[in-house]
């Protein structure tokens, strides 16, 4: 009888450990094809729109505008369909209206510090929005980050800065814009993880909810900066609107250009419900690092299609240099991250001295450092 109590249990603790490993590997698997959707998806919006804006379609707040309108009709005909379903109860609207602000004004706030910057100062911008974020996370939401995990971002935006950052010019006005890009950013991608788990609602339910706010806020800056020629005669103004009245009036070009806008609108719907999913998943660390691989997989694509000219040897000798670093770091970063979710040695602990490996990681296993997606609920 003992035996057989013994032999019973340890059936069922061997299934329990399977049912755990099978639920570990749909969970990777799935944060995995968010990853890999943000990235393709990324980099297919990103062509699709400089078709749009070579058109002549240079409005980004209207573009983001239509992309939120098409967030909430999509998400309409899941609920009729009753394929989707809103969370009960809802957000409240504050939370809304401040989560929707800040991933708006990050939109506006990058596209304007590119167009007040040089192209190196954008990016530059792009590398800071993860110490800034490592800054909030610990001085606001009281969340460490192992020095391990730090090291491996510091080797990736260290080969990403040698890739992508070349002149580097900027106006005082350019600087607070270019500020106001990162903070925004920073706080929009935070509240993208805390607000998933502090409301229990999944990415696509919070991406639905904040999509009014969003398209509010966005038709308000379209009339606001991109509808109104204030020194010149209708027939002359370059306006969204008039660019609009134009595509409704039969323009050949104006009416092309609108099929893209549409192409671009199923293109943003992937781009956020990705966003969402990953760092509701992950965190906002983890999603900036996919955004960086993302980046040198652009670059080297270009180095394949587009082959270097002769007075370019240098740079491409710089960006191929900056690029194996960058994924250098990218894999650290997962490789670190991983080994300290299963508890286990990372190659940082075998390849470093004794002294080394305790300063990189003082309180090994312990959970001062957790994943930057723990306990962020605070505001």
């Amino acid at each position: 009888m003992r035996l057989n109590m013994q032999s019973l249990s340890t059936n069922v603790h061997q299934r329990s450990a399977a049912a755990d490993r099978e639920a570990h590997m749909s969970d990777a698997l799935i944060t995995t094809g968010y990853a890999l959707g943000n990235v393709a998806s990324s980099v297919a919006i990103v062509l699709v729109n400089k078709k749009v804006f070579a058109a002549g379609f240079h409005f980004p707040i209207t573009l983001s505008f239509f992309h939120f309108c098409f967030t909430i009709v999509f998400y309409k005909l899941l609920w009729a369909c009753r394929l989707f379903e809103t969370p009960r109860p809802d957000l409240p609207q504050f939370e809304k209206f401040k989560v929707a602000l800040a991933g708006v004004g990050s939109i506006g706030f990058m596209n304007v510090s590119l167009s007040l910057n040089s192209v190196g100062f954008y990016q530059v911008t792009k590398l800071t929005i993860v110490p800034v974020t490592l800054a909030i996370n610990y001085f606001y939401y009281n969340v460490s980050t192992t020095n391990k995990v730090k090291l491996s971002l510091f080797i990736l935006l260290l080969g990403v800065g040698v890739a992508t950052v070349s002149d580097v010019e900027l106006r005082p006005v350019g600087f607070l814009f270019g500020l106001l890009a990162v903070l925004t950013t920073a706080m929009f991608q935070i509240w993208q993880g805390t607000k998933q788990k502090e409301y229990s609602v999944s990415g696509t339910q919070l991406q639905n909810s904040v999509a009014f706010w969003q398209t509010t806020q966005a038709l308000l800056g379209s009339v606001l900066f991109e509808s109104i020629c204030m020194d010149a005669p209708p027939e002359s103004c370059d306006s969204a609107a008039q660019f609009l009245l134009r595509a409704y009036a039969g323009g050949q070009s104006e009416s092309n250009a609108m099929w893209f806008v549409l192409f671009t609108c199923f293109l943003a719907l992937a781009v956020n419900w990705c966003s969402f999913g990953l760092i509701g998943r992950t965190s906002p660390i983890t999603f900036q690092v996919v955004g960086h691989a993302k980046t040198c997989l652009v670059l080297v694509g270009g180095y394949v299609m587009f082959p270097t000219k002769a007075g370019d040897t240098q740079q491409f000798y710089n960006n191929i240099a900056g690029v194996s670093v960058a994924m250098l770091g990218v894999v650290l970063y997962g490789h670190v991250k991983q080994a300290s979710s299963q508890e286990k040695d990372d190659c940082l602990d075998a390849v470093c001295p004794s002294p080394i490996s305790r300063l990189l990681d003082s309180n090994k296993y312990s959970t001062i450092s957790p994943s930057e997606t723990d306990a962020l609920t605070k505001c």
